[in-house]
């Protein structure tokens, strides 16, 4: 227990001095720059902004003359960012604005179509459904993937023909590729059902300008978070060029799922989308050379790196599947050589997630990357001793504490 602040200091120091050592390949991890941080601690985190859709300025508690005006102008650089005519700030998180979606957009037994969690979904209407009320009013499917972990178009466009669904969100958790969204657009003027994009992920790669905007390729509504990919502060948004579409979601997200909505993320979120606009393209471009460049690797070393067939990645994330190796989840493991990523979601298989926004962010290149996929052959297939591994791990992240792409 806590006696002083002291002890709080204490334990936040081991904490840093522990994932400097750390090599960081967490693809929903990024590192926000000094001046990002230093406004999460302004006076709007101890303030309220509650307000309706229609109305910005009605608001609930007063105070808010300034809140208002800066609320409007961090929309106006999202929506500038994403190409959208509406955004709603209020989720404090993405699957917050993934929630509010699913619940604005559906009528009781309406159907939704999905990524499972099997293949790297983000676990959105599935997992809802395992409350009983949910469950009781909202159906839901789940689109295939090829060979490739790549969205099978051909399936999905026949899938939604034949279910007739009032949703499909695409994205997830693991997007290699950009997914069909003009494909699917075509059937979905002709069937009426709605396109959500889940880009909790790729949001960075969008306000970069090297991932396809979901908006422009014809998604009704695009969520997300703004800590992946993208490197702000922890929180999320909903954006849409339909004002119908915007009210139903934000009516539904505040006050049914949120109404204090931790305003001193906003400051932090306006100052790492200015940060996108001034460094975000070059940024971007070097997110996916590092990806390519490490799933090359890997595949050289002796390693299933999925998608091949289309050259591994087009994103910030590479999934490995190292069933040929080893037959327990592989992410624990690799923690004890102090290197950071994920397993897979749904436990079906000794897969792995590696993403590259953190490291890429700190100032490794391509170079790095052989480095790295170095690192888990001996670990995995030379089955070399873990300690000395981890040493080489730390004595080379330790070389990379800075930061680009950056003010």
């Amino acid at each position: 227990m806590f006696k002083t602040t002291k002890d709080i200091d204490n334990l936040l120091k081991k904490h840093e001095v522990y994932r400097e050592g750390c090599l960081n390949l967490i693809a929903s991890e990024n590192y926000s720059s000094e001046k990002v941080r230093s406004y999460l601690g302004c006076d709007f985190s101890n303030r309220y902004g509650c307000y309706s859709t229609e109305d910005p300025s009605d608001r609930e508690y007063t105070g808010n003359k300034y809140i208002y005006e800066f609320e409007m102008e961090t929309q106006a650089l999202v929506k500038d960012i994403f190409k959208a005519k509406y955004a709603d700030l209020r989720p404090i998180g993405g699957h917050m604005a993934g929630m509010s979606v699913v619940l604005a957009l559906l009528e009781p037994g309406d159907l939704v179509i999905e990524v499972h969690l099997k293949d790297w979904g983000h676990g959105l209407v599935g997992p809802m459904c395992q409350i009983r009320q949910f469950d009781e009013t909202i159906n839901v499917e789940y689109m295939k993937f090829d060979e490739n972990r790549a969205v099978d178009t051909e399936s999905l466009i026949k899938q939604a023909k034949e279910l007739n669904p009032k949703l499909v969100i695409l994205g997830g958790s693991g997007t290699l590729f950009p997914e069909p969204i003009k494909e699917l657009r075509k059937v979905a003027d002709e069937q009426g059902f709605l396109i959500a994009y889940d880009a909790s992920h790729v949001t960075g790669l969008i306000a970069s300008g090297v991932f396809p905007n979901p908006l422009e390729e014809g998604a009704d509504v695009m969520f997300g978070s703004t800590h992946k990919s993208f490197p702000g502060p922890q929180g999320g948004f909903v954006v849409s060029n339909n004002k119908e579409l915007i009210t139903k979601i934000g009516n539904t997200l505040s006050p049914s799922l949120v109404t204090s909505h931790h305003l001193n993320r906003l400051p932090a979120l306006a100052a790492s989308i200015l940060e996108m606009k001034n460094f975000g393209p070059d940024y971007g471009k070097q997110i996916i050379k590092n990806s390519k460049a490490l799933a090359k690797a890997l595949d050289e070393r002796g390693f299933k790196v999925l998608g091949k067939g289309k050259g591994f990645t087009e994103s910030h994330l590479i999934l490995v599947d190292m069933g040929e190796h080893i037959d327990f989840a592989p992410a624990k493991y690799l923690e004890k050589a102090k290197i950071l990523c994920s397993d897979d979601f749904s436990g079906g298989s000794p897969e792995v997630r590696i993403g590259t926004p953190e490291v890429t962010r700190r100032g490794m290149k391509e170079e790095q990357m052989e480095e790295i996929a170095e690192f888990f052959k001996r670990l995995i297939i030379d089955k070399e001793d873990i300690e000395l591994v981890a040493k080489d791990v730390e004595a080379l992240n330790r070389q990379f504490l800075g930061l680009e792409y950056a003010f």
